[in-house]
């Protein structure tokens, strides 16, 4: 930003020093010293003209000359382009009021400029700012395991993974099974089945608990459930699962898509 505001002011000033230098303010100078010659010598008050050294009449031809006059255009292209910029120079900075308001208006210009790249910075940091946790954040995936069915009736353990970048804090899990298999839009559960724990997750880490889940249920029945983890960002996560098994033991996902969602 300190890079953007020098080069503004560095136009600014390389403007100022282009064309500062006008015949304008060159005739204003001099008009002050022939007023002076006029007026302020008095050893020549005797002389002809009414003690003026020179005539109102001289001075005309000059100033009309700042303003335009002395812009001559030379055969071929370069002569076209140096007469527009002299013509230019002249429209703004032919006198000092000419001068100030072209000041203020590259100031106000640079003050417009500035802000817009400050803007566009300060939008582009924002967007980084959002998108860094969504690229840097854990995401745990996982669901029922090591099936086994014995006279219809079955046994799971829970696997879980963190595919993120970041670890995870694990703070609880929840292991169901119902006959029906599920179709509502939201998803419920015994809550009293759930389990609370603060395990840490590394990334590409795999990690199952101990505990055997067994249905109550004979097979074909559903495992539903879900995880419940904190990130890096301390945001809280939720991964479901939902998955039929059949009585020959093949399983797969099942139940609406809700139940299989995570965030």
């Amino acid at each position: 930003m300190g890079s953007a505001i020098a080069a503004m002011r560095g136009l600014i000033v390389g403007f100022l020093l282009l064309f500062g230098s006008s015949p304008a303010l060159s005739l204003a100078t001099a008009g002050e010293a022939i007023r002076y010659a006029q007026h302020g010598n008095s050893d020549l008050a005797d002389t002809e003209g009414g003690g003026h050294a020179l005539g109102s009449g001289e001075i005309a031809p000059e100033e009309e000359a700042g303003e335009g006059g002395q812009c001559t255009q030379a055969a071929g292209s370069a002569g076209a382009l140096f007469y527009y910029a002299c013509r230019a120079r002249t429209l703004a900075f032919g006198s000092v009021e000419r001068a100030i308001v072209t000041f203020t208006a590259l100031l106000a210009l640079s003050t417009l400029l500035l802000w817009v790249y400050t803007r566009r910075v300060a939008n582009a940091a924002r967007i980084a700012a959002e998108h860094l946790p969504a690229v840097e954040r854990a995401y745990i995936f996982g669901g029922p395991t090591d099936l086994f069915l014995l006279h219809d009736q079955a046994s799971v353990r829970l696997a879980m993974q963190n595919y993120g970048r970041t670890p995870a804090v694990i703070r609880g899990w929840l292991v169901e099974f119902l006959a029906q298999e599920p179709h509502g839009r939201k998803p419920a559960y015994d809550e009293s089945k759930r389990t609370a724990t603060n395990e840490i997750l590394e990334p590409n880490k795999l990690f199952s608990p101990p505990v055997v889940f067994r249905s109550e249920i004979a097979a074909p029945f559903f495992i539903v459930g879900y995880i419940l983890y904190d990130d890096v960002f301390r945001q809280s996560h939720t991964t479901r699962f939902c998955v039929g098994v059949a009585r020959d033991g093949k399983a797969a996902y099942a139940g609406h898509a809700a139940w299989n969602g995570y965030d």
